[in-house]
C-alpha cells in the first residue's frame, strides 16, 4: 500500500502592515476610473505634486453633481477581512470647498454606504496642500445606508457590503461654484489577516483520486486576485495560472500545452495581491 505524506512547504501570513491594498499613483493612473452621474471623465496621471510623488486628477464634467474616483477590481470582491479595518486616502481641490456632499460610497450586496467627510473631518484643501482621511470600516464610523440622511447602517450590512464589494468610490469634487477639479493620491483599504495560503507539495498521477493536483489552501480567501507559476528544475517555466482557485485553474502535472509532465522536482512561486511571493517546491510523481 502506498501512503503519501503531505509535505508543508510553506505558508503565506499577511501581517498588519503586509495586509492592505494600495494605489500609490507613481506610474499611472493604475486603473482607476471616474464618474459624474452615469458617466465621467478619464483620471488624468500628474507625475509630480502629489503627497507625496505622482497623483491622479479628474475635472467636473458635469454641474450639480459629485464627481467620484472609482477604484480598479484589485479593491473588490470579497473584502470581509476588512471589516474593522481602515480605509485611507489623501485630497486635494482647484476651487474652495464649500459643500459637504458624500466623501465615500461603498456598493456591494446590494446595498449602498455613504460616509460624509464633515463633522468628522475638514474639508479638502486647496493646491498644492493636501488633506488625508481615515475611515474606520465598522459601525464605529457613521457609515448611512442609501444617501446621506439615510439611517445608520448595521454591523451586519457593513459586512454585507465588503462581502461582495462592486463599488468602491472616492468623492473628488466639494464645490458648488464653476468647473473645479480634485486630486487624489495615497489609497490603502487595510485587509486585516483572513488566514493562511497553505501549500501541500506532494503531486500524484497515479488516478487514485488522491493528491491529484497542487493543493493550495484558503489562496482565494487570502488572496483571490494571484497567479502561479510551476517551474522545473532548470528554471524553465512550464505552466502558469491567473487566479489559482483550487478548481477551474489548477496545476495538474500537465505543461502549459496539456502535457504529462516528467517524475521529479518542480518549483512553484505564488504572487499575491499584498504580501511577499511564495515560493518552494513540488515533488511530482506519477
Amino acid at each position: 500500500m502506498k501512503v503519501w505524506i503531505f509535505l508543508l512547504a510553506g505558508s503565506m501570513a499577511l501581517s498588519t502592515a503586509q495586509a492592505q491594498l494600495t494605489s500609490t499613483f507613481d506610474t499611472g493612473t493604475e486603473g482607476w476610473t471616474a464618474i459624474d452621474n452615469q458617466s465621467g471623465p478619464t483620471p488624468t496621471f500628474v507625475v509630480s505634486g502629489g503627497n507625496p510623488g505622482g497623483f491622479i486628477q479628474v475635472r467636473d464634467g458635469v454641474g450639480g453633481t459629485a464627481t467620484y474616483f472609482v477604484a480598479p477590481a484589485k479593491f473588490l470582491g470579497n473584502r470581509a477581512s476588512s471589516y474593522g479595518q481602515t480605509l485611507r486616502f489623501d485630497l486635494q481641490v482647484s476651487i474652495t470647498a464649500n459643500s459637504s456632499t458624500a466623501g465615500v460610497r461603498l456598493t456591494g450586496g446590494g446595498l449602498v454606504l455613504v460616509k460624509l467627510l464633515t463633522p468628522d473631518f475638514q474639508l479638502p484643501v486647496v493646491r498644492p496642500n493636501w488633506s488625508s482621511y481615515s475611515f474606520r470600516l465598522d459601525e464605529s464610523v457613521a457609515w448611512r445606508v442609501g444617501s446621506t440622511g439615510g439611517p445608520l447602517a448595521t454591523p451586519a450590512q457593513i459586512q454585507t457590503v465588503l462581502g461582495a464589494l462592486t463599488e468602491l468610490a472616492i468623492n473628488g469634487e466639494y464645490s458648488t461654484t464653476g468647473a473645479d477639479e480634485g486630486g487624489l493620491d495615497n489609497v490603502v483599504m487595510e485587509t486585516g489577516d483572513p488566514g493562511l495560503i497553505t501549500v501541500y507539495n506532494a503531486l500524484s498521477l497515479n488516478n487514485d483520486l488522491r493528491n491529484d493536483f497542487f493543493r493550495i489552501d484558503n489562496i482565494q480567501t487570502v488572496s483571490p486576485v494571484n497567479t502561479v507559476t510551476v517551474y522545473n528544475r532548470w528554471g524553465d517555466e512550464v505552466w502558469i495560472g491567473t487566479n489559482y482557485d483550487n478548481d477551474r485553474v489548477v496545476f495538474v502535472g500537465k505543461s502549459q500545452d496539456g502535457s504529462v509532465l516528467p517524475s521529479g522536482v518542480y518549483f512553484y512561486r505564488i504572487n499575491a495581491e499584498a504580501g511577499e511571493p511564495l515560493t518552494g517546491y513540488l515533488h511530482l510523481r506519477k
